[in-house]
């Protein structure tokens, strides 16, 4: 044989090794049990790698306020035919990368090497910064390499993940890889291959052919830093819960410690292990995935409750751009996120809770910083004068007490941890901290109980 033939017959074994036309992403294979648990991290713990120990409680909440309003645009421009607000024309993408607060870790490829991924309910592609990446902002050495990996495969324009992608997002390269760019509102984006890889969890525990997003351009301030990716656990079919499906029982559940909990963890829980830690009984309500791709997971939101004075809120004084079914009565749909702080509520709504728990607490308001809007003169202490806020969703109370219905904003300020929007109605994770939080997708369901996340 020839020179040429053999150099011809490499090359037709590389192609067939790294490009995939048609293989589909739902061929999924595990080993271990049906159900595992991941370390869930804050960002401002001390053992993230987003951590800076020079940084202030009152500089932490105002980062915090300012991601959770960014991303609130994302929801609202996702849950509409009309865009609220757009960069230049370009529809935005329903996350913004470095917006969410709590971090995962996974392994990629075979050979397998870990990652830093934020995790995210607000969006389905699971994503990371690839080799050859010059525009990237993370560590060029730490990026995946997909030549590296003996599992590696590009998706074709023809795979049914290409297909899942949304059609402003996707495009067919030369060699017909099937390519994508988010672009987000600020103007930045980020685009490269759509591929799937083996993903490994815990000891033993792996999935195959799971379709993620191999980016290798950014443009603009993704400010990603340590953090390469993101793993995205929304409703769409290009979900990591979506795809991995029946094989975890479309079931996972999360319980997010507060950052104040130091170097303590929550838990990221699917299928088996994705088990109520607690002896109370867990409350129920309807969940239904809403947006283009199914993508957002929405409730449904009767009234609000501070302290044991129910406000009546009606649904004609908080018009919803989000349509939902059901009787109409009440508040309206809104938008549970692990990736906003702050929960987030239509003025009229708002300033029917803030007028109310103005006249239940007696501290001095305090200047609020950016991005809040209510704040006292109070410690962490003075929080048992403070009320409680109920969130009345269909079926079930949502009690949120008042070391989280209150943060720290600095020294002697605490302020409400709920602001008004002009977009959608965004249950935080703020009021989600040491709450044992359950999505069973099959059965469209939502399930919560306080618990202590610490020991979850």
């Amino acid at each position: 044989m020839n020179a040429h033939a053999i150099l011809s017959n490499l090359l037709l074994v590389l192609f067939f090794l790294h490009f995939s036309p048609t293989k589909s992403a739902r061929t999924i294979l595990t080993t271990g049990s049906n159900g595992f648990s991941l370390e869930l991290i804050h960002r401002d713990s001390p053992r993230s790698p987003l951590y800076d120990p020079s940084s202030t409680s009152a500089q932490q909440a105002e980062q915090a306020a300012l991601r959770s309003i960014s991303r609130s645009g994302y929801f609202a421009s996702g849950l509409t035919a009309t865009p609220s607000s757009s960069t230049n024309g370009v529809a935005q993408s329903p996350v913004r990368p470095g917006n969410g607060d709590y971090l995962v870790t996974f392994s990629l490829g075979t050979p397998s090497h870990s990652y830093w991924a934020i995790l995210d309910t607000g969006s389905d592609l699971t994503w990371t910064q690839c080799r050859p990446c010059d525009s990237c902002t993370g560590r060029i050495l730490s990026m995946f390499n997909p030549l590296a990996s003996s599992t590696y495969m590009n998706q074709g324009c023809a795979s049914s993940a290409c297909t899942a992608l949304p059609a402003r997002e996707k495009h067919c390269n030369a060699n017909s890889v099937c390519g994508f760019r988010h672009t987000y509102g600020d103007g930045s984006s980020a685009g490269g291959d759509l591929a799937s890889e083996t993903i490994w969890f815990d000891a033993g525990v792996k999935f195959s052919n799971v379709a993620f997003g191999c980016v290798h351009d950014e443009r603009g301030n993704l400010a990603l830093h340590q953090v390469a990716g993101i793993v995205g656990l929304g409703g769409g079919s290009l979900s990591l819960i979506s795809q991995l499906g029946n094989s975890v029982g479309n079931k996972f559940a999360y319980c997010l410690v507060p950052p104040t909990a130091g170097s303590a963890t929550g838990k990221l829980k699917f299928g088996a292990a994705a088990v109520f830690p607690g002896s109370g009984a867990l409350k129920r309500t309807p969940l239904s995935r809403q947006g283009e791709q199914g993508t957002y997971y929405v409730l449904y939101l009767v009234d609000i409750s501070v302290g044991s004075k129910r406000l009546d809120i009606e649904s004609k004084s908080s018009p919803s751009i989000v349509p939902m079914r059901g009787s109409g009565k009440g508040i309206g749909p809104m938008v549970i996120d692990s990736g906003s702080t702050l929960t987030m509520l239509t003025r009229a709504v708002y300033a029917a809770v803030e007028k109310e728990v103005s006249s239940a607490v007696s501290f001095e308001f305090a200047p609020p910083p950016a991005g809040y809007e209510l704040c006292y003169r109070a410690n962490p202490s003075n929080l048992r004068n403070f009320p409680a806020i109920t969130f009345h969703f269909e079926g079930a109370d949502w009690t949120v007490p008042a070391w989280s219905a209150f943060v720290r904003a600095g020294e002697g300020v605490m302020c409400l941890a709920i602001v008004p929007t002009d977009g959608v109605n965004v249950f935080g994770n703020v009021a989600q901290q040491n709450v044992y939080v359950e999505y069973d997708l099959g059965k469209g369901m939502l399930s919560f109980a306080p618990t202590d996340c610490t020991k979850a």
